[in-house]
């Protein structure tokens, strides 16, 4: 899953609910795609999970995608100040902490790996704007509104200069208590070495969206639309356990730690999901297979990017296609795994204008960050599909990308330009 989706599924929930319990049944549709999650609510306290739904998916390649990318659930601590992600499947946990510049030094004591660096601000703003109208739904009382949330990054932050917006539209429950709400979530990264510290605007809350849309933009342009649907609604009374954090679970550093296999990934090159007699299909249908390419990490220059962003971007647009792709975590992990190909990406140019690098510098003295988005960036990459035995190179694509932006953006379009050709070897 990308950032932008995650801020989108954990902003949707960033409500502080009257002293009651909740759970509630959602899904939540991405073109076809999308995810059931089931949130549960007591207090101040939000337990979330999910359940990845792929339109022609069995249920037996549901299970082994979850296998390579095991669902994480998700606890929203307010009154903590923190999020916690549990790996059930690991039996380990990961604590981000809505502010990282305040943390105490016994908290951050007990992991001596973490090196949390703030960097940067991260604006945050909530508007709310009510159109007037009124239904019942669940027993609740529900309104329609627009809600607009803006994230703007500085551009001496971890990520550099950024705007997203996200838009939701629909029928919101008004399940808070008055007077009392969290600070919008600023997702980790993947590695969990860099933070921002968080600025926060006006921040109305528009409670619980039940049904309806939400769009996201970065920088501008639209980059996600979901469709919210609430299957139900149940008040039966939760157990507090289910809010903290389970007894015997170890703690980890960072998100990637989090999402590891335990003992190393050991996956076949390719997988079969269904077939005679099994619960993918019925019997006599042709078994459908599904390959694991391994994406490794980025070469040439690529200092000035962020390599698990645009690796799971390669991933994204994998999964998109049918195929199944795996960030590695170490060139061990890369020669001792079974992968049925490995993808690598050597960025030969990357060049910014100089409008664009004296805009960066601009912004970051005087905070104006819309001043480093001035001027274009150059990319040109070589994209190489690498065959089982990590030696011949199966299909190779080397293309240019000039578009007004960062280097994120310039390499992702290249990738785009790119990726056909790779995945025609693939099919």
């Amino acid at each position: 899953m990308n950032k932008l989706l995650t801020i989108l599924i954990v902003l949707s929930f960033l409500v502080v609910p009257v002293l009651g319990d909740y759970k509630l049944s959602q899904r939540i549709s991405i073109e076809g795609n999308g995810q059931v999650s089931t949130v549960w609510v007591k207090g101040v306290r939000i337990r979330t999970s999910m359940k990845m739904e792929i339109a022609g998916m069995s249920e037996a390649e549901r299970q082994m995608m979850e296998s390579m990318m095991p669902p994480l659930t998700s606890l929203s601590q307010c009154d903590l100040k923190q999020d916690v992600q549990i790996n059930e499947k690991n039996r380990t946990y990961f604590v981000d902490y809505y502010d990282w510049s305040s943390v105490p030094p016994e908290k951050l004591a007990r992991r001596p790996k973490q090196k949390v660096v703030v960097r940067g601000t991260v604006t945050m703003s909530s508007v709310v704007t009510d159109s007037g109208k009124r239904q019942k739904m669940f027993g609740l009382n529900a309104r329609w509104l627009k809600h607009v949330v803006e994230m703007e990054s500085s551009a001496d932050s971890c990520d550099g200069a950024k705007k997203v917006r996200l838009e939701s539209e629909g029928w919101f429950a008004d399940l808070r208590l008055n007077g009392q709400s969290c600070p919008t979530y600023v997702p980790p990264g993947e590695d969990g070495g860099c933070r921002p510290r968080p600025i926060y605007k006006t921040m109305q809350d528009p409670g619980f969206l039940l049904e309806g849309t939400r769009t996201s933009f970065e920088n501008g342009k639209k980059a996600m639309a979901e469709k919210v649907e609430t299957l139900d609604v149940s008040t039966a009374p939760l157990d507090q356990a289910l809010f903290e954090i389970p007894t015997g679970y170890t703690e980890v550093d960072s998100m990637a730690d989090l999402i590891k296999r335990p003992g190393g990934f050991d996956n076949s090159a390719i997988t079969v999901m269904s077939g005679a007699g099994t619960s993918g299909g019925p019997a006599g249908t042709k078994p459908k297979s599904m390959k694991t390419v391994a994406i490794d990490f980025i070469a040439g220059s690529s200092s000035k990017l962020d390599q698990n962003q645009i690796r799971e971007y390669v991933s994204s647009k994998l999964s998109a296609a049918g195929v199944s792709g795996y960030l590695v975590s170490s060139q061990a992990e890369l020669t001792s795994a079974n992968f049925s190909n490995v993808i690598t990406i050597d960025v030969t140019k990357l060049k910014e204008s100089g409008a664009a690098k004296i805009g960066g510098l601009f912004g970051k003295v005087t905070g104006n960050t819309d001043s480093s988005k001035i001027g274009e960036t150059e990319a040109e990459i070589t994209m190489s599909l690498i065959g089982q035995d990590r030696k011949t190179v199966v299909a190779s694509a080397t293309a240019p990308a000039k578009i007004k932006g960062g280097p994120n953006d310039a390499v992702r379009a290249a990738i785009d330009a790119a990726f056909p050709q790779i995945l025609a070897k693939l099919k």
